[in-house]
This record gives structure tokens, C-alpha cells and sequence, in this order.
């Protein structure tokens, strides 16, 4: 059976939003209060969670139900400058415009390839407001991956910025539906100045009411070496929003720190979408430094900070760890890597505020499950499903499991995306029987806490970014010296994982761990290259050829890199 929601408080009113004809009956599940009195999930007699408020909204809407109370006030605040609500909705419904003018057609999908500076907020609700899908694009993919993205999605337009969009304008005669690149000044050769989509006066474009059209498409390593474009609309965008801004308890005078990316799904629903839903400010620093984090802290009455658990691990060891946390500080949210507890200790000990860490993959909006700010915390667990969201542990047979047992975490909810673009058989997969398969192993507690065990899938995380062995296994047999090659990840204090690789060369070829490392790091993100080469004679095997990483992992995986 799916978690029950016993634990969560319940109001006994019936709730307007309600389909009279539903075979509930439902209470409504308030998790935090709402100017509205009522929160959008909704709970039956027999703890059963369904969302229904949500089912009308565009993603835009966290923006645009701002601007009757809030237009004029600040949303976005970074060095030099700010933006209020109104400000960033003029700005794209300027550039939602202009795409319209140059030929978007609804459904059509552009590339957002910047770091995390205000243009990529203008430029997502831009997209998103003139019916497209937005495209967020990691910033440090190279050419040869950028080419096979934007041939897999389509692109129309791409934003970019210096010194990225140079290996976009690499990889685009290889994309032959990319009509033009606009670049945040300063602009370069064969791109478009993207403030010149908003500098004149453009008539505000309303965004329609489409909750089951897909908004934006997060790709995610897998396992055959190819990303996998998760395809999520807006009702799951926006109700795992509003599910995460009660979590959190985001509130209009909330001023939200992070480190993250904001083309990670995390960097946008944990971050932007559920802080706009709530009226709360965000604070833009353009790449992680625990400096950076300082000095926001310094000219901001920054009350919540959102990172990885390196980013705590840089900030707790830095020199000046003290500049970090304020007396406005009322909570630091952990999120896309496990904390090892002596961190997450630590760090609490230190700064003396709540710290609390959650679970979410992107195909699942990402947020599906969290620890309680107010209430029990389990140090090792990730927490209970948030609302709206149903999960369950499962057998190799998706039998359900009792509590304790260790089996595939399974989610349910109107979080879980719609499917992987072009991908028809990975997408029946991974929602057989109706819920999404997370490839993560885990146990549920009595309590219904989630406890994640190990890894179903060989991915690696890396200060919370995924690495997936086979696309660098790849990468290593192009190396004129390389006969056979394995990767696994390897324990790191700081950043949870690097990958490690294992490499027999072939006969009369040499090579150093250097320049092994040094090949990967000039053909893909530096962040999925070896960290670690151990040069071997030969692999473990199975019986029929196939290599063991269990036994490297056995043998190697416990070394300290």
C-alpha cells in the first residue's frame, strides 16, 4: 500500500476545491498556513493524498499571482542589483513576445545555457509564457554533448552567455532546428543580443492554462551512455512548487540563499518556482564560492540557505566558516546527495539552526520526500513524502514491501513527469503499474521515514551532479591507448563520490593517470572526468565476460581518493 499520511496534520472542514462527485471523502492537509485557508493536497478518510487545487495552473503562475499584491516587490536580489516581481514578468512577456514574433509555435522547445544570473529567470518565464518548453542546459556539457542535446530536443532558440555559448556555437551546425542563439551581453559573433528582445515597451502576453503540456525538459544521465530528456509539465512543476514551498515554509519575507545550478530541477522548484509561489526572494550568485555565500550573507537578510552537502563541507572548513549564517538564518536545507551525518552534525552544532535534508530525482519534479523543519528528524533518513505524494518500497516483482524490508523506491503523484522525450520503451519502464521506478534501493520506517540504502543503477554523485560510468567508459575507449576500461565512484570526504577509473591498456601503448585525465576533462564536463586512474592487468569478469564492478567496488571502493 502507498505511505499514509496519519503523521501529517489534518483540518476537518471540507474543502471548496473539491470535485463534489469525488468518492473521497478528503479533509484538507494543511501543512503551513495559507492566505487561501486551504492548502492544494488533499488528504481522504483513509490517508490517501491527492493534489486538486493545481489542476488549472500554467508553471507561470508562481510568477503571475504575485503581481495584483506583490508587483513592486523584490524577487530577485544579487550584487548590484534587483528585480521585483513585476519587473521580471515585464521583462518575459517582453521576451515571450518577441520569440512569438521570430515563429515559436506552442510546444516548440528552447535552450536555456546560462549560469545563474537574472536572464535565465526572464528568459524561462519568457519561454514558458509563449507556450514553449523550456530546455535547461548545463553550462559545463562540451560541443560533442551540447550537439547530441540539441539534436535529441529539438531546439528553435537557445540563451546563452559568455564564455559557454562558444561551445554552443561549436556544436550548432550539428543542429539543424536551432534558428538562433541570444547571448546576455555582451553578445559575440553569429548570436543575438538577448536584451534587445525586452529593451523597447512589448505588450504583456498572458500565459494560458495548459497543466498537462510538458513545460520544461530536464535531461538526466543514463544508463546507455545518452541523456534521457525527462519530460515534465506544468501541473507537475507546479504542484511539487507548492508542495515544496509548504515544506519548507517558505513565507513572503523569506530571503533563499543557494548554491545550486539553476539548470538543475532543483536550483528551479526547490529554489525560484516554490519561493515565487510563496512571494519569498532569491538570491542570484552566478557560481557557488563559500565567499560568494559570505558576502551574501553580508548585504542580505538572508534567512534560508539551500546546497549540497560539498557546499556545506567548503563553507564549515573555510578559514572565515564563521561569515557564514546571520541572526535571520531560520534554516539550512540539504538536498540532491546523501550528508554524511558527521557533516550534517557538525554543521548544525556550529551554525545552531534546524538542518534538514530531503530526496528527489528530476523525473519526480525532483522533490519527493523530506524531513520535517518543525517535528522528528531522522539523521540517515530523507524525510516523509511531501504533500501529495505517495511513495512505496517494492520487490524485484513491484510486490509491496513491509516496513524495514529493503526493496526499489517507488513514487506516486501528480509530481511524476510525463514521460522520456523520444523514448517510448525507457518511459513504459520506469511508470510501469503506475508509479515512477527511482532505480534507488531503500527501507520505509513504521513512521513511514525514508531511509535510502544504495544505488539500484551504477550512477555516481559528485557534490550533487550525476555520472553515469558508462558515458566516461565511453569517452576512455576513444583514447588510442586504452584496450578496456571500468568506472566506478569512489569515496570522498568533500564531495560525496569521484569516479574512479580502472584501465587495462593495450599491448605496446602507454599512458599516464595525467594525461587520462587531462583527455576526459578536454572532451566532456569536467566534473564526469576520472578523478583516479589505477592502470590494471585485467578486470574482474563473470563467467560470461561481463566486467564486476561489485568486486572493484569491493577492492577499491573503501580507499579514501
Amino acid at each position: 500500500m502507498p505511505l499514509r499520511t496519519s503523521d501529517m496534520e489534518r483540518a476537518g472542514r471540507a474543502c471548496p476545491g473539491l470535485d463534489p462527485g469525488d468518492a473521497g471523502p478528503y479533509n484538507c492537509l494543511v501543512v503551513a498556513p495559507r492566505d487561501a485557508g486551504c492548502s492544494p493536497f488533499h488528504v481522504r478518510e483513509d490517508g490517501l493524498v491527492q493534489g486538486a487545487a493545481f489542476m488549472d495552473k500554467n508553471l507561470c503562475s508562481v510568477l503571475e499571482d504575485n503581481l495584483p499584491s506583490r508587483a513592486d516587490q523584490l524577487a530577485m536580489l544579487w550584487a548590484g542589483g534587483s528585480d521585483t516581481f513585476g519587473g521580471i514578468d515585464t521583462k518575459a512577456s517582453a521576451i515571450a513576445a518577441a520569440l512569438l514574433a521570430r515563429g515559436l509555435r506552442p510546444g516548440q522547445r528552447v535552450g536555456i545555457h546560462t549560469a545563474n544570473i537574472p536572464e535565465f529567470v526572464y528568459a524561462y518565464f519568457g519561454v514558458l509564457k509563449a507556450g514553449g518548453q523550456v530546455v535547461p542546459i548545463n553550462v559545463m556539457l562540451k560541443a560533442k554533448e551540447l550537439s547530441w542535446l540539441g539534436k535529441d530536443s529539438e531546439l528553435i532558440f537557445a540563451v546563452s552567455q559568455q564564455p559557454f555559448v562558444k561551445e554552443l556555437l561549436e556544436a550548432r551546425p550539428s543542429m539543424p532546428s536551432l534558428q538562433e542563439i541570444l547571448c546576455v551581453s555582451p553578445a559575440t559573433d553569429g548570436t543575438t543580443p538577448l536584451e534587445t528582445l525586452y529593451s523597447g515597451q512589448a505588450p504583456l502576453v498572458a500565459a494560458q492554462a495548459i497543466p498537462d503540456d510538458v513545460a520544461v525538459i530536464f535531461y538526466t544521465s543514463g544508463t546507455t551512455g545518452h541523456p534521457k530528456g525527462a519530460m515534465l509539465t506544468h501541473e507537475n512543476l507546479y504542484s511539487n512548487a507548492l508542495a515544496t514551498a509548504e515544506t519548507y515554509e517558505y513565507a513572503a519575507n523569506d530571503v533563499i540563499v543557494f548554491g545550486m545550478p539553476m539548470f538543475h530541477s532543483s536550483g528551479q522548484t526547490n529554489v525560484m518556482n516554490a519561493a515565487f509561489s510563496r512571494g519569498a526572494a532569491i538570491v542570484m550568485i552566478p557560481r557557488f564560492t563559500p565567499d560568494a555565500v559570505f558576502e551574501a550573507f553580508k548585504m542580505f537578510p538572508v534567512s534560508v540557505f539551500i546546497g549540497v552537502p560539498t557546499m556545506y563541507h567548503q563553507i564549515l572548513y573555510h578559514p572565515e566558516s564563521d561569515r557564514f549564517a546571520s541572526g535571520d538564518l531560520r534554516v539550512c536545507i540539504v538536498g540532491a546527495a546523501p550528508m554524511p551525518a558527521k557533516l550534517f552534525n557538525a554543521v548544525a552544532e556550529k551554525y545552531g539552526v534546524p538542518i534538514t535534508e530531503g530526496y528527489g530525482l528530476s523525473e519526480g519534479g525532483p522533490v519527493v520526500a523530506h524531513n520535517p523543519i518543525r517535528g522528528v528528524k531522522k539523521i540517515g533518513s530523507v524525510g516523509i513524502p511531501v504533500p501529495g505524494v505517495s511513495v512505496q518500497v517494492v520487490d524485484k516483482q513491484d510486490n509491496p514491501m513491509p516496513p524495514g524490508e529493503i526493496g526499489e523506491l517507488v513514487v506516486q503523484g501528480p509530481n511524476v513527469m510525463k514521460g522520456y522525450l523520444n523514448q517510448p520503451e525507457a518511459t513504459a519502464e520506469a511508470l510501469r503499474g503506475g508509479w515512477l521506478h527511482t532505480g534507488d534501493l531503500a527501507t520505509i520506517d513504521e513512521d513511514g521515514y525514508v531511509f535510502i540504502v544504495d544505488r539500484k543503477k551504477d550512477m555516481i554523485l559528485t557534490g550533487g551532479f550525476n555520472i553515469y560510468p558508462r558515458e566516461v567508459e565511453e569517452m576512455l575507449y576513444t583514447h588510442p591507448a586504452v584496450s578496456e576500461a571500468a568506472v566506478i565512484g569512489l569515496p570522498d570526504e568533500e564531495k560525496g563520490e569521484l569516479a574512479g577509473a580502472f584501465i587495462i591498456l593495450k599491448s605496446g601503448h602507454t599512458a599516464s593517470e595525467e594525461q587520462i585525465i587531462t583527455y576526459c576533462k578536454d572532451r566532456m564536463a569536467v566534473y564526469k572526468a576520472p578523478r583516479k586512474v589505477t592502470f590494471v592487468d585485467e578486470l574482474p569478469r563473470s563467467p560470461s565476460g561481463k566486467i564486476l564492478k561489485r568486486l572493484l567496488r569491493d577492492q577499491h571502493g573503501t580507499q579514501q581518493s
